[in-house]
């Protein structure tokens, strides 16, 4: 398979993702109203610091738009940080950068992993896949989106829990109920990949 087919694979594969599970599930409130205009990049090679400098490339691709053509973007790796520690390692870099670059305020980033651990929770608990995608990415948000769609929600700091809550009663069954084609990737993989 080329690399071109593999890149169109992930970037398919995350869209799907994002419109079946994180909306078709109800787990942001504000992805719904930006779906469509939603920006999905992929990169497909192996450098990390070649990633890296692609990441800050969208970072300020989308501070510099007008929102209304680029509310939000999602940067994929699906070759790259399959480790869930080395990604965490990776996202507080691109943080740092966010932060550095006077981005602070206006964007953040949402992370999410095919093997998420959420801090304090056992490491089969289901809640995990609320922030289980199907490559490692991250999640350009406007903050200006975020306390727009919050506004509308009732309840919005229960939203975590209600998600967590969600996933459990889910399962894995329902979730590839939901999403078959996730079984072919690393979310249910049964063990942590090699670093």
């Amino acid at each position: 398979m080329s690399s071109c087919t593999d890149k169109r694979r992930a970037e398919d594969l995350t869209v799907e993702w994002v419109r079946r599970l994180v909306i078709g599930e109800g787990l942001c409130p504000f992805a719904s109203p930006v779906f469509s205009r939603m920006h999905t990049e992929v990169y497909s090679g192996n450098d990390a610091n070649e990633a890296t400098s692609a990441f800050m490339d969208l970072l300020q691709k989308v501070a510099e738009a007008d929102p209304d053509e680029l509310p939000t973007a999602l940067f994929v790796t699906p070759r790259l940080f399959s480790d869930f520690d080395a990604y965490w390692n990776w996202f507080l870099v691109c943080d740092n950068l966010l932060v550095q670059l006077g981005y602070e305020g206006r964007l953040q980033l949402a992370t999410f992993h095919p093997h998420y651990v959420f801090e304090g929770e056992e490491e089969d608990d289901l809640s995990h896949y609320t922030n289980r995608s199907p490559y490692p990415m991250l999640h350009i948000i406007r903050e200006d989106d975020i306390e727009e769609a919050l506004a509308s929600v009732r309840y919005p700091e229960r939203i975590p829990e209600r998600n967590r809550q969600h996933m459990r009663r889910l399962g894995r069954a329902g979730l590839l109920a939901k999403m078959p084609e996730l079984a072919d990737t690393p979310v249910f993989e049964s063990e942590e990949p090699e670093k």
